[in-house]
């Protein structure tokens, strides 16, 4: 029989994310539309310029965090994270490095000051999510602690379980 594997692969698409994305984005692009129309008609090609900058940017921000995406992968090797679209936040963790691990709740806001890569206060270390509360609390042997978003909890649980128990 072959091992389980954990595989999930969480984005930002819930309708609060897209609100989040497309308002900045459009008072950037508003504002640099505003300032390119006051340019032109002043016949002055900075302002046009750093609106068209402005513009790409926003539209090139909008684009990045709909393509981030946070890949979790549990097997026998261990837990792997990796945040795609954000440089070094990716991490491989050995069954052998863990001390504790547990699927739970926990407070987004509260413990770790919102969604994405985040860095908890006291104890709780680095976390990456995207949405819920629902989270794999890892506790290293040299007890600092790495807390993984998930959607799907009851997978997670059996595969942890299957895993870290034999080892």
């Amino acid at each position: 029989m072959a091992a389980p594997v954990f595989h999930e692969i969480q984005r930002f698409n819930r309708w609060w994310h897209y609100l989040l994305i497309a308002v900045p984005a459009l008072l950037v692009a508003g504002s640099a539309v505003g300032a390119y129309l006051g340019a032109f008609a002043m016949t002055n090609s900075k302002p046009v310029a750093v609106s068209g900058f402005a513009i790409l940017m926003a539209i090139l921000m909008v684009i990045w965090v709909l393509r981030l995406k946070l890949e979790t992968i549990i097997d026998e090797q261990g837990i792997r994270a990796h945040f795609h679209g954000i440089p070094f936040c990716r991490r491989t963790i050995s069954w052998s490095e863990i001390a504790s691990i547990d699927v739970l709740t926990y407070s987004p806001f509260f413990d770790y000051g919102g969604w994405g890569v985040r860095y908890g206060s006291g104890q709780k270390g680095w976390c990456y999510n995207v949405a819920g509360n629902t989270g794999i609390k890892i506790t290293y042997k040299n007890g600092k602690q790495f807390l993984i978003g998930t959607q799907l909890e009851a997978e997670a649980k059996t595969v942890i379980h299957h895993f870290h128990t034999s080892s």
